[in-house]
């Protein structure tokens, strides 16, 4: 009986070593592929039902940037600057996330039910807005100080918070998964967040922030004008 008591829990030891080497090795490879460039952006957002409707996702701009309040903030646009800069897009689509903070080995929990990212995904479709706002987890590689930065997103929730009067909403419940890959660009990151703010506000006819608060109790700030 010792004997056999002895080998179980040996052969628990060794599963146990086996699950730990295999993650440490996932994340090696993770962290390897971001160094090498071998990461790819890719973003998918569908609705969360029986019928899966997703919206294709192209991006032009893909860049993270310095944020006082927050880890780091990434932006992502099919749109060019050019067309954001006039703040009256009609079509295009944007999509902003806030890493509030990285996750610490043995403090947070590493799995979907955590949260340590803000979202806000817009829409313009034929001079109409729609503005989802949601969160989850993500995996952070790099940082924006180093340069560049790599995020890993599953299942992440969203749900329409404001929108124009003749916006459809076609995906609420949502959710969002994928990866982000990108360099530091505070330029192109502050050209993409202006562009957005204005075209949001232009078409929601009052002044509208396309970002957390300093106490991140609101996804979305708005001022009237």
């Amino acid at each position: 009986m010792a004997t056999m008591h002895a080998a179980i829990i040996a052969m628990a030891k060794l599963t146990c070593m086996a699950v730990m080497l295999t993650m440490m090795g996932c994340a090696y490879g993770d962290h390897a592929r971001h160094w090498v460039g071998a990461i790819q952006t890719g973003m998918r957002v569908q609705r969360a039902n029986a019928d899966p409707i997703a919206v294709p996702m192209h991006f032009r701009h893909t860049v993270c940037s310095e944020d006082p309040l927050v880890e780091a903030s990434i932006w992502l646009t099919d749109l060019t600057l050019d067309e954001l800069a006039t703040g009256a897009v009609a079509d295009g689509q944007a999509l902003h996330i806030e890493l509030m903070f990285r996750p610490r080995p043995g403090y947070t929990p590493l799995d979907s039910t955590a949260t340590n990212i803000s979202i806000r995904y817009i829409i313009m479709s034929r001079g109409e807005v729609g503005v989802y706002e949601g969160g989850g987890f993500g995996y952070p590689i790099g940082s924006v100080a180093n340069g560049s930065m790599s995020l890993r997103i599953e299942g992440a929730s969203l749900t329409l918070g404001d929108h124009t009067k003749g916006f459809i909403d076609l995906l609420t419940p949502a959710i969002l998964s994928g990866t982000f890959n990108g360099p530091r660009d505070d330029a192109t990151a502050a050209a993409i967040r202006k562009g957005v703010d204005e075209t949001v506000s232009l078409a929601f006819a009052r002044r509208t922030y396309v970002h957390n608060n300093a106490a991140f109790q609101e996804a979305l700030v708005v001022l009237n004008k």
